[in-house]
């Protein structure tokens, strides 16, 4: 699923260096985060879906499949799966904005030595 971004570091020379590192590897681990969850979601409404098509055929109405489905425990069980993926996509998203924090508050603290020298 990952696949490399094309820039690769062959080690950390620097903080600013390491905080770039820790930059992409967020990237990576988030779109990890995000297909997972957008396969997850996937699964689910096309279960949520079969399931209460199949109720509608037997000439329920589709309010009231969609009631029958929702009130299953494998319902419950599979919504709440899809939404921890969410909450983990979610994560993985806040923690790449940190990385890419950190990597301009370096960037700017090398800029401001630099100025210094």
């Amino acid at each position: 699923m990952n696949q490399p971004t094309g820039v690769q570091i062959p080690y950390a020379k620097d903080e600013l260096d390491n905080c770039l590192q820790n930059w992409e590897v967020a990237i990576d681990e988030w779109q990890h985060a995000q297909l997972q969850f957008a396969h997850s979601e996937t699964m689910f409404k096309a279960w949520e879906a079969a399931t209460k098509s199949a109720i509608m055929a037997t000439k329920v109405s589709a309010v009231l499949a969609e009631a029958q489905v929702r009130a299953k425990e494998e319902w419950a069980k599979r919504y709440l799966s899809v939404q921890k993926d969410s909450i983990a996509a979610e994560t993985k998203k806040r923690i790449l904005r940190l990385a890419e924090a950190k990597w301009e508050s370096e960037r700017s603290r090398q800029v401001s030595l630099r100025g210094l020298r």
